[in-house]
């Protein structure tokens, strides 16, 4: 299950996040273990459409967000669409797969310490 961001609180968690791209789609991880559930925000800008692309563009990603909530670790979660995205199921969710795995790698810090992203209770 996954819940939303509020937005006065959570926007600025986002701040000096480095994004991991792929598709036309754009993710940002912060681990929190006190936001207690994975909470996930969608950024979809006027320039990929109308308002009718931009709520059907939400809706999927949404549901590709859910399908694959069991595999994401408890934190805070903000995709941004930076460009149209494909309307075949396969690549949205083949994008959402590598973005997944690419933002919930260990982070290596510069002093050598591993920082593991924590995995959610089921």
């Amino acid at each position: 299950m996954i819940g939303r961001i509020p937005r006065r609180l959570g926007f600025g968690r986002f701040q000096g996040v480095r994004a991991v791209r792929d598709g036309g789609l754009a993710l940002r991880a912060v681990p929190d273990a006190a936001a207690g559930r994975v909470r996930v925000a969608f950024s979809t800008p006027r320039r990929i459409g109308s308002a009718v692309v931009r709520n059907r563009v939400r809706r999927q990603l949404r549901e590709a967000f859910r399908a694959r909530s069991g595999r994401l670790p408890v934190g805070w979660y903000l995709v941004s669409v930076e460009r149209p995205v494909d309307d075949d199921w396969g690549r949205l969710g083949t994008s959402v797969d590598n973005l997944i795995s690419r933002a919930t790698l260990p982070q290596h810090h510069a002093d050598g310490v591993v920082t593991p992203f924590p995995r959610q209770r089921l």
